[in-house]
């Protein structure tokens, strides 16, 4: 029994101007990929011959260059074409990857992977739960699954729910059809997380449909928001166990629809959503410590830039008093070589801000050099270093300066860039949920509604490509 095994991760911000280039992608091949996947302790368990491609994980960002795709896509479909003897396929997508000139690379994969292989073998996929998935996904994916956690935490977990419906559809020669269902709405990746309603009592629901006898799994995807194509929605995917529950997956599909779509104007924020004045005032006249203040516009962990100066400008013009204030971070390449010419504890005079548009306008700051430390990964990869950090004290602010996107999402973040948490009253982050381990410390959590590519109102933002009408955008769709 061989089983092919890959990775290709990226989610694409359409708003976000910058293509993506091959440099933003951490991959791994060969045996050592295996070691990023949970199911390959699955497959090896039940005797089966892993074979390895690629695992390809990148930051969100901006649409992906064509040649990038081409480069990565090139690696997978080479090893299927050196196979000749291949039973399964196993891997692990996005589901909201775009590429430039091709749209879907979900579906542009699969298309190239099933000329190679014929649609004879199975194929199981785990997708992210902000995947946009195109109607044509499950004619070519037999089971599909995604993440049943928000923030994600479940990834390992769900790679091995996948791997072992896989063997479970080997043992039985049984490839079923999953059925597919979009919904006619968005959804702010920040107005749904997994411990709050409704995102809870769907998943609950789903659950009690994975009970039932002739359903193998079934799935509620997101969307992810800041995408502006034609297939960005929410969706649902039920995989039934075999060709003979196909109706019974379908009946149970729309049902997941029909309640997913009543709750539709329960989809809300979790914490305080303020315009930014009225976000650093809140945070000024707070009366405990520590304070987090995400700046959502730009937030680099949905494909922001990073590279706005927007609330630091804001910050500079307020009398903050005795507050200690942090700003991690500002993406600025060429202010970030400046700072690395000066040692600490030194004197330093230097323009952030890479004047891309009005909100990431470069601003004169002098100060002393308090910190140079290491800018470490995103989500899987936050034990690997993939940048510097330079602190700059201004007065009472601690402005970070990074020499790439990433987003500090964990004390251990800051620790690696020399700071120390407990100094500050007001933290500000490139989120827009704030993540598990700093939410667990904040004694309040603000939201700030701030411009960028990933910009919370979403009935502003200017969609040409979804399909309409869809609601909040058209208001209430009548008809579905």
């Amino acid at each position: 029994m061989n089983i092919v095994v890959g990775g290709l991760f990226h989610e694409s911000n359409t708003f976000n101007p910058i293509l993506t280039d091959k440099d933003n992608f951490n991959l791994h091949e060969g045996d050592e990929m295996l070691e990023k996947v949970a199911s390959t302790k699955v497959f090896k368990e039940a005797g089966a011959t892993v074979i390895p491609t690629i695992h390809a994980f990148g930051l969100p960002s901006g649409v992906v260059k064509n040649e990038v795709y081409r480069y990565f896509a090139d690696k997978i479909l080479g090893v299927l074409e050196k196979e000749t003897e291949v039973d399964a396929i196993w891997l692990h997508l996005h589901g909201a990857m775009t590429v430039e000139g091709i749209g879907s690379a979900e579906l542009q994969l699969l298309k190239e992977i099933r000329e190679i292989v014929g649609g004879e073998i199975p194929i199981s996929l785990t997708l992210d739960a902000h995947a946009n998935n195109t109607d044509e996904l499950t004619d070519y994916a037999n089971i599909i699954r995604a993440y049943r956690s928000v923030p994600h935490i479940d990834q390992s977990e769900t790679e091995i729910i996948t791997a072992r419906l896989l063997l479970e559809s080997l043992k039985n020669n049984s490839y079923p059809k999953p059925a597919f269902k979009r919904l006619p709405m968005l959804i702010g990746g920040e107005q749904a997380l997994g411990a709050r309603e409704p995102l809870k009592s769907i998943y609950r629901k789903i659950e009690e449909m994975e009970a039932l006898d002739g359903i193998a799994t079934a799935s509620f995807f997101i969307g992810f928001s800041w995408a502006d194509t034609r297939n960005s929605s929410p969706s649902v995917i039920v995989v039934p166990e075999s060709d003979e529950y196909r109706e019974l997956a379908n009946e149970k599909a729309q049902e997941l629809v029909d309640y997913v779509y009543s709750k539709k104007e329960e989809f809300s924020f979790a914490v305080p959503a303020l315009q930014p004045e009225e976000a650093i005032q809140t945070a000024l006249n707070a009366d405990s410590k520590p304070v987090f203040v995400t700046d959502s516009g730009d937030n680099t962990t949905g494909g922001g830039m990073g590279i706005y100066t927007y609330l630091l400008d804001m910050f500079l013009q307020k009398d903050v008093g005795d507050k200690k204030i942090c700003i991690a971070s500002i993406f600025d390449k060429e202010a970030s070589r400046e700072c690395a010419k000066y040692n600490i504890g030194d004197e330093i005079h230097v323009s952030v801000g890479i004047n891309y548009d009005v909100y990431s306008k470069s601003i004169p700051v002098k100060g002393f050099l308090k910190a140079k430390g290491d800018l470490m990964g995103f989500l899987g990869s936050t034990d690997v270093k993939v940048g510097e950090v330079y602190v700059i004290s201004i007065g009472s602010i601690d402005l970070v300066v990074a020499n790439s996107g990433e987003s500090f999402i964990t004390i251990g973040h800051f620790e690696a860039a020399g700071l120390d948490l407990s100094e500050y009253d007001i933290i500000v982050v490139k989120q827009g949920y704030l993540f598990a381990e700093l939410s667990a410390i904040a004694k309040l959590e603000i939201l700030a509604l701030t411009p960028g590519a990933t910009y919370q109102v979403l009935e502003e933002l200017e969609y040409e490509n979804i399909p309409r009408p869809v609601y909040p955008l058209d208001q209430l769709v009548k008809e579905r």
